[in-house]
């Protein structure tokens, strides 16, 4: 099944207006100090953009995400406001917002979670991906050899079901093993 960027805006919208309504994403946004006043472009803008709209915001150029978001949200910036919004603010507030996502969707159905929380302090999810990067990068990130990938970025990714926060985020070569990386990273 193949869905348009809009499907994928409405599904995930959805999901989000499901455990996050506009008013706590908003709440959220000023929590973490993404937003400080109101103004045009705001916390469901940042999150539209980052998740829905652009599958390369880390690589378009600021004019195309310009355009994106007015033709998604009708939400009009010049590039450098849209810049001067990508700051660790804009970060920690996407963090909460997957991280209460996570830790509301694991609720749905955490009947096993109830039964240990008296015996465990921590649960520890740790999971990794990782995928090809050009092969000129072999030397600075140099790949497990699978496949014949010479080049590859592993991303490891560690969440506590107790706290609902993420402990641990790392890219690293993906000829990284797991297992090591699960030892080096306990307390």
């Amino acid at each position: 099944m193949n869905l348009s960027i809009q499907d994928e805006f409405h599904l995930f919208a959805e999901e989000l207006q499901r455990y996050l309504s506009p008013h706590i994403l908003q709440q959220l946004a000023q929590e973490t100090g993404f937003v400080k006043r109101k103004s045009k472009y705001g916390a469901r803008d940042l999150a539209a953009l980052c998740i829905w709209i652009s599958q390369q915001v880390a690589s378009d150029s600021l004019t195309r995400l310009c355009s994106q978001l007015y033709a998604n949200t009708a939400t009009l910036m010049s590039p450098e406001g849209l810049n001067q919004r990508f700051n660790r603010c804009a970060v920690f507030f996407l963090q909460r917002v997957f991280s209460l996502l996570i830790k509301s969707k694991l609720n749905d159905s955490s009947q096993i979670l109830n039964q240990y929380t008296s015996y465990f302090q921590r649960i520890r999810i740790l999971d990794a991906t990782i995928f090809q990067v050009p092969n000129h990068l072999a030397p600075i990130y140099p790949g497990s050899g699978g496949c014949a990938q010479t080049a590859g970025i592993k991303i490891q990714l560690e969440y506590d079901l107790h706290s609902g926060k993420f402990l641990n985020f790392q890219m690293e070569p993906g000829k990284n093993n797991d297992k090591t990386f699960g030892t080096e990273c306990l307390d």
